[in-house]
């Protein structure tokens, strides 16, 4: 698998918690041969975020497109278009979309945070 489309990778709504607007699509994980980490890309709407949340795995993540924020530990970061961002593992975080346009980022996470 060294080449996916984008636009023929599955989109999935995201559902769980406190959820809105928001849409996932994994391009590369366990199925493309993977093992330690997954790549996902997410889609949050204009209104839309994901749910407060933690767990004990780090994510590091890149903004493709769009502007918004993200939570961590109850302190707002404003992001937007070519940022990036950590996520420590233990900490409470959120991402909210406010702003007119989609807000789509990659979310790359061990493996154990998808599967």
């Amino acid at each position: 698998m060294p080449v996916r489309k984008f636009n023929e990778i599955e989109e999935i709504k995201v559902s769980s918690g406190d959820v809105l607007g928001v849409t996932k699509k994994i391009p590369i994980g366990i199925k493309e041969g993977w093992e330690g980490y997954t790549l996902r890309v997410f889609t949050i709407a204009p209104g839309g975020h994901t749910p407060k949340h933690q767990h004990d795995w780090e994510h590091v993540n890149y903004i493709i497109s769009g502007k918004g924020r993200l939570m961590i530990d109850g302190v707002e970061h404003e992001i937007a278009e070519k940022d990036f961002a950590l996520v420590p593992p233990n900490k409470i975080h959120q991402f909210q979309n406010p702003y007119e346009k989609d807000l789509e980022f990659i979310c790359i996470v061990p493996n154990r945070g998808e599967y």
